[in-house]
């Protein structure tokens, strides 16, 4: 499997954010210290390392952002060639964070719906499509993050998990490992 060393990220306790909203046992789980800054890390490593061992020879990805850059990072320890879709008005440093990373970044005049049709396009040629829900892999790589969780609350379900949703993979894998 491939690693940057994704995982085992802090959780904070939140005292005064507890006090504010009136809950005392509100935690924060720093998911920017992973080694691409972002929670995007725990399901593309899983999902390139997949890749990998399927045989893949190249994947490719629609994305506004954190997922371009974990993939275009994972991608590039496994010596794959990286194929990046991304809105034109996309933000540059995650362009910039890709082409450094060795991905070619292509923009696209339009949503990131016209961008996820790219790479569909791309996948009849052979690129391992990584986009969101497309394969099974980014689901189990963010199990771990639920794992991670309760064996930081010793071994204690949490009453709440709040969690930026994205396109969904995140919560269906915390969910699928707390299950």
């Amino acid at each position: 499997m491939l690693s940057l060393g994704e995982g085992w990220t802090p959780l904070h306790h939140a005292l005064r954010l507890g006090r504010r909203i009136g809950c005392q046992n509100t935690y924060l789980k720093d998911e920017s210290l992973n080694p691409t800054g972002s929670f995007k890390a725990r399901g593309l490593c899983i999902a390139v390392s997949r890749a990998c061992e399927l045989g893949a020879t190249a994947v490719a990805i629609p994305s506004a952002g954190n997922a371009a850059g974990a993939m275009a990072a994972y991608a590039a320890v496994a010596a794959l060639p990286a194929h990046i879709f991304m809105p034109i008005d996309v933000p540059q440093p995650f362009v910039a964070e890709c082409r450094v990373l060795g991905a070619k970044v292509t923009l696209v005049d339009g949503l990131i719906t016209d961008c996820a049709a790219k790479v569909r396009e791309g996948a009849v040629e052979g690129w391992f499509d990584m986009s969101t829900l497309r394969e099974p892999y980014r689901v189990e790589g963010k199990k771990t993050m639920g794992y991670e969780l309760v064996e930081q609350l010793d071994w204690r379900l949490p009453d709440v998990i709040i969690y930026p949703t994205g396109g969904g993979t995140g919560l269906i894998g915390m969910w699928k490992g707390l299950r």
